[in-house]
């Protein structure tokens, strides 16, 4: 599972990525400028600096939302559980599935949920995110073991990728991409 959860998931995000940066070009420039003034005079950028690029994050954290590797995820009820007063009664031990995909599609969280929006995730605007409903890994206590390991890697791939190469949409490139699912993820089809 942790082959899977580690691999398969950073190099669909990083797919995302690109894709959404080859079709957003103004997106891609404003990333490539805070990248480069990141660098170092050896050509590198230190750990430190890397964990604190905004919209390097806030790219990132978009193509999460937009296009969640994993499109659900499980909980076992510990106790019986009555949701409001719904009358809806959870048992112990039934399981329950989270949406992860049609909650970080929902215009009711995310206004125009289908363009792609980094600012939506930059400092300033974070505050204004509905508590759960931001779940590419999970959230509260049970929330993805990888987390931290794989925005740093996906992070240094991306820097790397924009910092040396442009993205350019060409006659190939799909309106949207097509995913297949695989277990509970969702993985392009082909890549950009």
């Amino acid at each position: 599972m942790f082959l899977i959860a580690g691999y398969e998931t950073t190099s669909t995000t990083l797919t995302a990525c690109a894709y959404e940066l080859a079709l957003n070009p103004d997106i891609q420039q404003k990333l490539y400028d805070e990248i480069n003034g990141a660098i170092d005079s050896d050509g590198e950028i230190p750990y430190d600096v890397l964990t604190r690029l905004p919209y390097l994050d806030a790219v990132l954290s978009e193509a999460l939302r937009l296009h969640t590797p994993p499109l659900r995820f499980a909980r076992t009820a510990s106790a019986d559980y009555t949701l409001g007063d719904t009358g809806i009664i959870i048992k112990k031990g039934q399981q329950v599935e989270i949406p992860i995909h049609a909650i970080h599609l929902s215009a009711e969280y995310y206004p125009d949920p289908f363009r792609f929006n980094p600012d939506r995730f930059m400092p300033e605007n974070r505050g204004t995110i509905t508590p759960y409903t931001y779940l590419p890994f999970g959230g509260g206590p049970r929330n993805c073991i990888g987390m931290r390991f794989a925005l740093l890697e996906a992070k240094l791939c991306l820097a790397h990728m924009i910092g040396k190469y442009r993205l350019f949409r060409c006659q190939r490139t799909d309106d949207q991409i097509q995913c297949k699912r695989f277990i509970r993820l969702a993985i392009p089809k082909r890549l950009v």
